[in-house]
């Protein structure tokens, strides 16, 4: 299983940054490997929540049904998914506040027979788009 992490600190507090981490109607301002929602999604998320989501990672599009794990608003947001040819994927963010600003902690599992090959390349590009999605996050709420 592979694993992409960041912390970063964020221009907001936490519950400005919740508005946007919580809710799937706003990954396509910020979220890199979001192409768009394919079922449900359409506001904040709560614990045991659905919906499905359109990616594209390493130029392959693919679909994500997600479930809300761990919902502890503002601080921590839990996603695990099921995306295509057996693969899986868990998505945290857990949330710290300092002053006027959040310190914000992502972590990213993906597994799966079909992504084994692909492994190395596949968390390198984790990587960066989690980097920069994170920046554009940064900008989003400057």
């Amino acid at each position: 299983m592979g694993t992409v992490t960041n912390t970063t600190e964020l221009p907001a507090p936490p519950e400005q940054v919740w508005e946007k981490l919580a809710d799937p109607t706003t990954f396509k301002d910020w979220l890199t490997t979001h192409s768009g929602l394919a079922e449900g999604g359409q506001g904040p998320l709560s614990q045991g929540d659905t919906f499905k989501e359109k990616v594209k990672i390493m130029g392959m599009p693919g679909e994500v049904a997600w479930t809300v794990e761990e919902c502890d608003k503002p601080r921590k947001l839990v996603l695990d998914g099921k995306g295509p040819m057996g693969t899986s994927m868990r998505t945290a963010y857990e949330l710290t506040p300092n002053g006027d600003r959040t310190t914000i902690a992502y972590e990213a599992e993906f597994g799966g027979a079909a992504l084994g090959p692909m492994a190395g390349p596949l968390e390198k590009a984790s990587k960066q788009s989690a980097d920069e999605s994170l920046e554009n996050l940064k900008q989003l709420l400057s």
